[in-house]
């Protein structure tokens, strides 16, 4: 890429995007250990925390799913990247659009 067509972040912007990312993934871990109740309880409670449901019941699948560790795989380089990676993954019975976003909030952590 070259360095007219990168975007460039200021440090306000890149800890909003960085802050958000970070906060759903230990959001989805403390769904997970049954810090926000369930069904529409769970639904008012993130809410109530100022977090959007669907993006971190999204993170929780991921990681019911067992996705962890294939996420820390693709970090690895273990899959490939691009459309192989894709592939692969989905040769491999995961979805790729899941594991990608469990990669990308884990990439803030």
């Amino acid at each position: 890429m070259s360095e007219e067509n990168k975007t460039v972040l200021n440090e306000e912007q890149l800890n909003a995007v960085s802050g958000g990312v970070t906060a759903n993934l230990a959001c989805a871990y403390d769904v997970l250990a049954g810090k926000y109740g369930d069904g529409e309880a769970r639904k008012r409670n993130l809410a109530a925390a100022g977090y959007n449901y669907n993006d971190v019941q999204s993170l929780v699948n991921a990681l019911c799913k067992g996705y962890g560790p294939v996420a820390n795989d693709v970090m690895n380089g273990k899959y490939g990247d691009g459309a192989a990676r894709r592939n692969n993954l989905i040769r491999a019975g995961y979805d790729p659009d899941q594991v990608q976003k469990l990669v990308n909030n884990m990439i803030w952590r």
